[in-house]
């Protein structure tokens, strides 16, 4: 009996070490990205689910991977922003997370909470590149002591003031950029152009009061939370100080309460019906697509005080993977910055490889609808001011009631200092439960 023991010992170790050696690189694959399997070059064909939200130009150069790497398969599940968030979590909670998951900035912190639900991607070799990335992209991506990376940085969102000349130049305001900078230089200074436009064309100067709150609260170094977890929203200064710019806004009519993301959103742009739009780079597609007829009479200035970020992404390998190494091969290839200037030309997603800023297509990057505006070098500009944030696994919890209390100044006339104390007096609530 003991011969026969150690004789099936003997045979499942031969079996083990052979299913070792045969390249396999389910979920014991090494660090060093997996060798041939993990490079996607063995025989053996490798099946990823990624699942990410639509708008990121991925697609082609997902599609030019496989091509390259005959024995990769990926399966692409695209869903709306909220929807693709809502059922990652659920998936990461109960079972089922794909390979490849993207996770957008607001939401990163709350998957950053729990390390146990994404593999490490440092022990995949990501920190042999992640000098390739904005040092503010890093922080973000990283644990709070670095040595945990959850995910790879994709494009950035810095802002840039993007204006109709025509409504401009009707309300007696500066149309070159240089000019337009140099008047606007301050939220003060935006207050006053604002007030000018109205009352020259009748036209509001933005598109909702939403859209510049979230501007000069990108601009904060802190937001909602401290580096410790402490909820600040009510005791942050610059947080309050957003908060009621844009409801002064709301209440000098200086808003055309137009909600982002809906028909009346690019019908607006197209037609005028508001004066500035505060975008980031990934914007620009948005606005070619929907307001085709305003070629030509946008041009783009710095944003007033800074640059602020909104959105950016970052691809992470949940641990549920059972081909961690191959589903990192393809990260790392997706967003070298030699794919990342591509996606730029193609989608206009803005780098978050700042060695490719200085590159002449970025440099020299200009458009048309946008007369002419070097808009590569302006937002390469801006993306070097953007500073790193906590954001905290909570913060859509806080952000959601103080949008909410915004729209309610807005669109209905509510009181902004009693419509504030019900948004901090339910997101106590909430955080509570």
């Amino acid at each position: 009996m003991r011969k026969l023991t150690l004789l099936a010992m003997a045979a499942i170790l031969a079996f083990a070490m052979a299913a070792c050696s045969s390249g396999n690189t389910g979920s014991n694959s090494s660090g060093n990205g997996g060798g041939n399997a993990a490079d996607g070059k063995s025989g053996e064909t490798v099946e990823l689910t990624m699942w990410m939200f639509t708008g990121t130009g991925l697609e082609p150069f997902v599609e030019q991977y496989q091509k390259d790497h005959p024995n990769i398969k990926v399966k692409i599940q695209q869903q709306e922003y909220a929807d693709h968030h809502n059922g990652l979590v659920t998936a990461l909670e109960a079972g089922g997370a794909p390979d490849i998951a993207l996770v957008e900035i607001g939401y990163m912190d709350r998957f950053k909470a729990d390390e146990s639900k994404f593999h490490n991607l440092a022990d995949f070799g990501a920190n042999d590149i992640m000098g390739d990335y904005l040092e503010w992209k890093k922080v973000q991506a990283s644990s709070q002591d670095q040595n945990f990376i959850f995910g790879i940085p994709t494009d950035v969102g810095p802002m840039a003031m993007m204006y109709r000349t025509d409504l401009f130049e009707q309300a007696g305001l500066p149309t070159d950029p240089a000019q337009v900078a140099q008047e606007i230089s301050t939220w003060d200074a935006f207050m006053e152009a604002a007030k000018k436009m109205k009352s020259a064309t009748g036209k509001p100067m933005v598109d909702t009061s939403l859209s510049t709150y979230e501007v000069i609260k990108g601009q904060l170094t802190n937001h909602y939370f401290d580096s410790d977890g402490n909820l600040i929203a009510e005791t942050n200064p610059g947080i309050k100080k957003a908060y009621d710019y844009a409801a002064a806004l709301s209440m000098e009519g200086l808003s055309g309460k137009i909600a982002q993301w809906s028909p009346e959103w690019g019908a607006g742009m197209n037609n005028g019906d508001f004066a500035v739009q505060m975008a980031p780079a990934w914007m620009m597609g948005f606005m070619k697509a929907n307001a085709p007829d305003s070629k030509g009479k946008w041009n783009v200035a710095p944003m007033p005080e800074g640059s602020g970020n909104w959105g950016g992404s970052f691809l992470t390998v949940p641990q549920e993977s059972k081909h961690p190494a191959e589903a990192f091969a393809l990260i790392k290839w997706l967003l070298a910055p030699e794919q990342q200037l591509a996606l730029f030309k193609s989608n206009n997603n803005f780098p978050s490889t700042p060695s490719i800023y200085e590159d002449p297509a970025i440099q020299n990057y200009t458009d048309e609808f946008f007369s002419g505006a070097p808009v590569g070098k302006i937002y390469a500009e801006a993306a070097k001011k953007v500073v790193p944030v906590y954001y905290g696994p909570d913060y859509t919890i806080v952000n959601t009631p103080i949008t909410n209390a915004l729209t309610e100044v807005e669109r209905n006339g509510g009181d902004p200092e009693a419509e504030w104390q019900k948004a901090m007096d339910q997101i106590k609530r909430d955080l509570r439960r």
